[in-house]
């Protein structure tokens, strides 16, 4: 596929992925947050992008009201492992951020969807099983974007998401996930 033709194929893929709730007004930002969509998906390889332009990797983007709260953008899968749907959720007040923030906070959901998160319902029970399995499922999205050569954009996310205090550490648990090897895409455990 030529850089046009790629180009046109993703453009495409978001008009037929994004929902807008009927709550929200067109406004100009719409537009914009397309284009952001479509610039995230443009920056993955080649391989990862093909994995949604060809259906393989079953996305919904719903842009939503604002809830009230400052909230990120936060993905959702359904269904079995072999036939998983995955709902990316951005919230209206998030079409106002600067577009690198914007962009490194859609590629980090980008990657869950990549590395096949599983449903909620099938983490572990325990609330602290589940803490440090959040973790690791943040850890390894994270990690997948820096495979990708994109560690510029996720230190974009981090700055913008956690305290400074904390950025060494997720640096560090990254880095030691990358040492233990190549993230695999669709192989979280539980």
């Amino acid at each position: 596929m030529t850089d046009p033709e790629r180009e046109k194929a993703i453009k495409l893929y978001f008009i037929h992925h994004v929902q807008w709730n009927e709550r929200i007004a067109p406004s100009l930002l719409h537009e914009s947050t397309m284009n952001r969509f479509e610039k995230a998906l443009s920056l993955l390889p080649v391989e990862a992008g093909d994995r949604f332009l060809s259906g393989d990797l079953n996305l919904s983007v719903l842009v939503a009201p604002d809830p009230g709260l400052p909230l990120g953008m936060r993905t959702k899968s359904e269904g079995p492992s072999g036939s998983r749907r995955y709902i990316i959720t951005v919230y209206e007040q998030q079409e106002g951020s600067p577009e690198d923030v914007f962009i490194a906070s859609f590629l980090r959901e980008l990657a869950h969807v990549v590395a096949g998160l599983p449903p909620e319902a099938e983490w572990p029970t325990s609330r602290p099983e589940r803490s440090r399995y959040k973790e690791m499922i943040e850890c390894g999205a994270d990690a997948l974007v820096w495979q990708w050569g994109l560690r510029e954009y996720s230190m974009v996310h981090l700055k913008a998401t956690y305290p400074a205090h904390r950025l060494d550490t997720i640096i560090g648990d990254i880095e030691k996930m990358l040492r233990e090897g190549p993230v695999a895409a669709g192989k979280h455990e539980t």
